[in-house]
C-alpha cells in the first residue's frame, strides 16, 4: 500500500498560493457554477407555504465553492445572505462523493431547530438529528441517556445525515462520564488510558471516517478562556474539515478574530504572544498586590497585514456589494424627554444611591460600575423595571414662591413608552414592526402597554412560553410546536393581525423577520456586532419592502439640566465608534496603527456617565 508523502514547507506554500489564486478569480466571477447535486432541491416552500423554484445566487455559489475547496475557513457573509444555504450546498457536494461522511453542526440553542428546518426545506434525503432531551420518557431514560441514544443513531445512520447540537450541550456532554483511572493510592495512573467522555468518544468514532464540523455563530467562542472555546477546539482537532459561520468576526476587538481562528485554523497566527507583538499596541500594567506586570492592549497596528493574513481563509461579503434585492435602510433618532419623575431617578442612578419603588435602597456608589449602567438604562426605559407604579410619589418638596408642597409622581406612561405608542399609532400604523430591548423583564410591560392601545404583539425572549395578549393561536400550534417558531410564524403571516414582535438578544440570531417594515431599538446593545445581528432579522432577502427604517429611542434629560445626555447618547456614540474600527479591519484595512478612540470601551462608557454626574 502506497504511503502518502509529506509536502515540504515550500511545496505547501506553492499549493496554497495556487488555490488562493483560483479563489480570487472565483470571487470576481458571476458565472461560476457548481456540479448539480441531486441532494439539493430545486423547489422549496416560500413564506406563504406555496412551492417556488430554488437555485443558488451567484454569490452563494462563490461561498459554497470556497467551502468545497478549503478544508478550514470562516464564511463571514453579512446577516441575511444565506450562510446556511451555502453550507448545505457544500455539504450536499460532500455527501454526493461520500454518502456516509459524518457532519456535525454546532449552533446556539435558539437556532438548532432552524437548522433542522432548513435541512428538510432545501435538501433531499439528508436526515437531521437534533440533540435535545425531555424531562420524562416512557422508559424513564435520563437526559444524558436520551442524548446518547441520539448520538448512537447518528453514528449508525446509513446515508447523508447531520447531527445538530447546541454549544451548551457540546460542553456538557464532551467529558460526561469520562474519567482518568487511578492507581491503588487514588492518584491518576499514567499507565492506564483516559476514558473519554460521551461526546468526545462519539466524535472519535465519527472521525474514523470523514468528520466535517460546522460552527454556526462562531462569535460564540471568541474567548480562549471559556469552556466553549475549549470544547470547540477539541472537536476541531478531531475534524477533517471545519467551517465557522459568522457575520461578526469582530464585535469589538481584534483579539476576538484571533481566538476564533485559533480554534478553526490553529496554525494561522501562532501563539497569542506573537499575535500581540505583531498586531497589538500594549503597555505593561502592574497587577494589584504583586510586583508582576502584564501587557494591556491599548490599540492595534498592522491592520492591513492582519486582513491580508486571514484573506485566504475568510470570505465575507456586505449585502450592498452582492445584491440589490435587499431593502435600503434609513435610521432615525427619536428624542424622548424624561419626565420629572424619570429625571429624578436618573440623577439617583448616576450618583449610585437609588431607591426602588418598593422602598429598597440600592447603594453602589463606590463600586460595581456595571450595575450603574444597568440602572441608568432601566430608568430611561421604564420606571416599572424599578418597581414603580403609576401615581407613586418619587419626591416631595416646597415651592419657594407659593410655599405649597410639590410632589413628583410617576406618570401613566414613561417617555419612551409614550414615544413607542405614538410611533405605532401614527407613523407606523398598520406596518409590521420589530421592537428590541435588552431587558426580558421589560417585555411583559411593553406588551401590556400595547394591549391597552389594542395593538396585538408576540415576543421572543428565550423563554419557553409564547406571550401573546388576547390572541387565538390555535391555528398556529399545529404548524410549529415551539414558542419561538410560533411567534415568528404569527408575525410573518400577513393575515394574522399581529403587526408587532418584541425581541431580546435571544431573537438576535437565527430567525427571519423580513416582513418587518421598521425596527425600533427601544434601547441598544453595547457591541456593534450584536447591533448588526439584531438588525439583520429585518434586512433579508425576501423582504417585500424597498426601504426599511431603524428607529433609535433616545432618552434626553429636561432643558433645565446642565447636560441633557443620557446613557442612550453614550451607547449610540460607542456603537458608531466601534463600527468605524471594524469597518477599517474587515473592509479596506488600515496600514499602520489605530489608537483606541476615547469612547470605544465599556470603561469609557462608565467614565462618560461619571462626567454626567
Amino acid at each position: 500500500m502506497a504511503t502518502k508523502q509529506k509536502l515540504s514547507t515550500e511545496e505547501r506554500r506553492a499549493k496554497l498560493q495556487k488555490v488562493y489564486d483560483t479563489l480570487k478569480k472565483v470571487r470576481t466571477s458571476k458565472t461560476v457554477t457548481l456540479k448539480p447535486s441531486p441532494l439539493l432541491k430545486t423547489e422549496y416552500e416560500d413564506l406563504n407555504g406555496t412551492p417556488a423554484p430554488f437555485s443558488l445566487r451567484y454569490y452563494q455559489v462563490q461561498g459554497a465553492y470556497h467551502m468545497i475547496v478549503l478544508k478550514r475557513m470562516i464564511l463571514g457573509d453579512d446577516v441575511g445572505l444565506g450562510k446556511t444555504i451555502q453550507t448545505l450546498a457544500a455539504l450536499c457536494h460532500f455527501f454526493s462523493r461520500e454518502p456516509n461522511v459524518k457532519v456535525v453542526v454546532v449552533s446556539p440553542k435558539s437556532t438548532v431547530h432552524q437548522w433542522s428546518a432548513e435541512v428538510l426545506r432545501f435538501t433531499e434525503g439528508v436526515t437531521p438529528y437534533v440533540v435535545e432531551t425531555r424531562a420524562k420518557t416512557k422508559d424513564g431514560a435520563s437526559p444524558l441517556e436520551q442524548r446518547k441514544a441520539i448520538y448512537q443513531r447518528w453514528l449508525e445512520h446509513e446515508g447523508p445525515s447531520v447531527l445538530i447540537v447546541n454549544y451548551a450541550l457540546l460542553i456538557r456532554d464532551w467529558n460526561a462520564e469520562g474519567f482518568r483511572p487511578v492507581d491503588a493510592r487514588g492518584k491518576p495512573d499514567p499507565k492506564k488510558p483516559v476514558v473519554p467522555g460521551v461526546l468526545d468518544q462519539t466524535m472519535q468514532e465519527a472521525a474514523k471516517s470523514t468528520l466535517i464540523t460546522v460552527l454556526d455563530e462562531a462569535q460564540s467562542f471568541k474567548n480562549m478562556r471559556t469552556k466553549t472555546w475549549e470544547a470547540v477546539r477539541n472537536l476541531s482537532d478531531l475534524s477533517d474539515r471545519v467551517y465557522g459561520l459568522t457575520a461578526t468576526l469582530l464585535k469589538s476587538h481584534l483579539m476576538e478574530g484571533y481566538c476564533i481562528f485559533k480554534a478553526i485554523k490553529p496554525e494561522l497566527f501562532g501563539t497569542k504572544t506573537n499575535f500581540m507583538k505583531a498586531y497589538c499596541l500594549t503597555v505593561l500594567q502592574a497587577i494589584p498586590g504583586s510586583k508582576q506586570k502584564i501587557p494591556v492592549v491599548q490599540g492595534y497596528k498592522n491592520l492591513g497585514h492582519f486582513r491580508k493574513r486571514i484573506d485566504p481563509f475568510f470570505y465575507g461579503r456586505f449585502k450592498k456589494d452582492v445584491t440589490d434585492e435587499l431593502p435600503t435602510l434609513v435610521a432615525k433618532d427619536i428624542i424622548c424627554e424624561l419626565s420629572h419623575a424619570e429625571n429624578k431617578k436618573y440623577s439617583e442612578a448616576l450618583r449610585g444611591v437609588l431607591e426602588l419603588g418598593d422602598g429598597v435602597l440600592k447603594d453602589y456608589e463606590d463600586h460595581r460600575a456595571l450595575v450603574a449602567l444597568i440602572y441608568c438604562q432601566q430608568v430611561v426605559d421604564s420606571l416599572a423595571l424599578l418597581k414603580f407604579e403609576e401615581g407613586q410619589v418619587v419626591d416631595e418638596g416646597f415651592d419657594l414662591e407659593t410655599f405649597d408642597v410639590k410632589s413628583i409622581k410617576v406618570g401613566q406612561l414613561g417617555s419612551k413608552e409614550q414615544a413607542l405608542v405614538d410611533l405605532l399609532g401614527d407613523e407606523l400604523d398598520g406596518e409590521k414592526v420589530i421592537i428590541y430591548t435588552r431587558f426580558a423583564s421589560l417585555v411583559p410591560r411593553l406588551q401590556k402597554v400595547l394591549h391597552k392601545q389594542k395593538i396585538k404583539s408576540v415576543c421572543i425572549t428565550g423563554g419557553d412560553t409564547l406571550n401573546a395578549h388576547g390572541l387565538d393561536l390555535a391555528g398556529f400550534k399545529s404548524k410549529a410546536s415551539d414558542s419561538r417558531k410560533r411567534a415568528q410564524q404569527v408575525f410573518q403571516d400577513r393575515g394574522s393581525g399581529v403587526n408587532v414582535i418584541i425581541i431580546t438578544e435571544a431573537g438576535g440570531v437565527g430567525i427571519n423577520l423580513q416582513m418587518a417594515r421598521a425596527f425600533i431599538f427601544y434601547d441598544m446593545p453595547w457591541t456593534w456586532g450584536d447591533y448588526v445581528q439584531i438588525l439583520g432579522r429585518m434586512i433579508r432577502i425576501g423582504s417585500p419592502h424597498k426601504g426599511v427604517i431603524a428607529y433609535h429611542l433616545i432618552a434626553e434629560r429636561p432643558h433645565d439640566e446642565g447636560s441633557r445626555k443620557t446613557i442612550d447618547h453614550h451607547v449610540l456614540k460607542l456603537l458608531r465608534k466601534k463600527k468605524k474600527f471594524i469597518d477599517q479591519v474587515l473592509g479596506e484595512g488600515l496600514e499602520g496603527g489605530l489608537e483606541f478612540d476615547k469612547d470605544v470601551s465599556l470603561k469609557s462608557l462608565v467614565q462618560a456617565l461619571q462626567e454626567d454626574t
